[in-house]
């Protein structure tokens, strides 16, 4: 007798699939730093809404999550779209993007590669039907709130995910650190300019910080909590920098340290035990700033990942 692969099938995920799919996404997570331990409610509210909740500002047009199925099992996922990430929100410019928001696949590596190639064949079905030209797999605003405390990005020691998407056309676009910083104690606040005033916006999980001089608007900050998972088991409640900007005219001040300090003893006091950040590899003064603020590398790289649709 010569044995066969029962033949691999891709259909949509729904709501009746969620518990086959969280044992597939749990084994991801569970090798990421920074994650929430999945449940099935989580799943529907976070992955199969139609419109699903993401820590940056994202918009959706058209959503599809599709399964790869060999023998009645889960064995891959992908979840696709069609719209806005942060990035192209804020260009009108910007026609909708297709959207890779994440993609599971079995641990075995030639399964794997099977899988991907079926599921990233159907997802450009579906990006084409819907007119799209261009595609970002992984961006970092249209991950998961559970996952890496919202950073959709993909991590570089997802082998099988790496090669798959290179193998299909896409092509790295963007590189990321994770720095992180125990909180212990306050840090001294100087006021780096007079007049400077602080507007606070959101409550204490999800607050955004208005900077001012006067009239004159000179910044912004956002500090979201997540409370995640430890490598040893248990949970922690970390503070996670979703923004940090100073206006051109108002750098070289110190209102960058100056805020930072400010998320730091505000986590401090709010009893977080660590604040973690994501920079862009080309964020040469953020890194800097962080880093001199007390935050250290984690040792990890995140990746953003695009493709032309050629005709």
């Amino acid at each position: 007798m010569i044995p066969f692969a029962p033949e691999l099938t891709i259909r949509p995920v729904d709501a009746g699939d969620v518990e086959r799919l969280l044992p597939l996404l749990a084994s991801h997570l569970a090798q990421t730093p920074y994650c929430t331990a999945l449940e099935a409610a989580t799943v529907v509210e976070q992955i199969l809404a139609p419109d699903p909740p993401t820590v940056f500002p994202v918009r959706w047009l058209q959503r599809s999550q599709l399964g790869a199925w060999r023998a009645r099992q889960l064995v891959g996922f992908v979840d696709v779209a069609v719209g806005h990430d942060s990035e192209s929100l804020a260009r009108s410019e910007y026609r909708p993007l297709g959207l890779l928001r994440f993609m599971a696949l079995p641990q075995d590596p030639s399964l794997a590669t099977e899988v991907a190639a079926a599921l990233l064949e159907a997802a450009e079905h579906f990006w084409r039907t819907q007119g799209v030209g261009y595609v970002r797999a992984f961006h970092i605003s249209t991950g998961y709130p559970v996952f890496q405390v919202g950073a959709g990005i993909l991590p570089g020691n997802w082998h099988h995910h790496m090669r798959a998407l290179t193998a299909a056309g896409f092509q790295l676009c963007e590189r990321y650190y994770c720095l992180y910083r125990p909180l212990a104690r306050p840090l001294e606040e100087v006021t780096p300019l007079a007049l400077l005033s602080l507007v606070y916006q959101g409550n204490a999980r999800d607050r955004t910080y208005q900077v001012y001089r006067r009239t004159d608007w000179v910044g912004r900050a956002r500090m979201v909590r997540a409370v995640v998972d430890e490598p040893r088991g248990g949970s922690m409640s970390v503070a996670y920098v979703a923004d940090l900007y100073v206006d051109a005219p108002w750098r070289q001040q110190d209102i960058g340290k100056w805020l930072l300090r400010r998320l730091i003893n505000d986590a401090t006091l709010q009893g977080y035990v660590q604040m973690v950040v994501h920079l862009a590899h080309g964020w040469h003064a953020a890194m800097n700033l962080f880093i001199q603020q007390g935050f250290q590398e984690l040792d990890y790289r995140g990746y953003t990942l695009e493709k032309v649709l050629t005709r």
